[in-house]
């Protein structure tokens, strides 16, 4: 998936580094990611160790991925273990902002890649609108 973002690679790429910025891209529907419930080692081989609160009922469910390639600010690869998934995210410079590629491979592959797509687009909107904020 690609998305042209109005900001610069830096400021991009510190969304997903950063928990105060992770916490406002990295959420599913009725649920929160606190950046005080977060723990970050972003150098690589370091990690990632947060959590996801149920709005409604409070029930937390622990996740973690690790920092498997940095190149500051234009190129992140993001290690998942359960399931197995490795993300690349891939900065480039454009006119007006960056170009933001995210390539998704999961073993096994999704159950629903369609589901899966439209997560990712979800998550792509939430660093836009913080981007337009201010916030990102």
């Amino acid at each position: 998936m690609s998305r042209r973002l109005p900001a610069p690679a830096e400021r991009v790429f510190a969304a997903f580094v950063e928990p105060d910025k992770l916490e406002q891209w990295f959420v599913v529907p009725g649920y929160r990611t606190p950046a005080d419930r977060m723990r970050a080692d972003t150098r690589p081989g370091g990690r990632l160790d947060a959590v996801m609160i149920a709005d409604g009922t409070g029930v937390e469910i622990p996740f973690g991925f690790t920092y498997a390639e940095m190149d500051p600010p234009h190129r992140v690869v993001l290690g998942f273990q359960e399931p197995r998934e490795l993300v690349t995210v891939t900065l480039s410079d454009a006119p007006d902002g960056v170009d933001l590629t995210y390539d998704f491979v999961s073993w096994p592959g999704p159950a629903d890649p369609d589901a899966s797509r439209r997560g990712v687009d979800d998550m792509l909107d939430h660093i836009a609108a913080g981007i337009q904020r201010g916030t990102i």
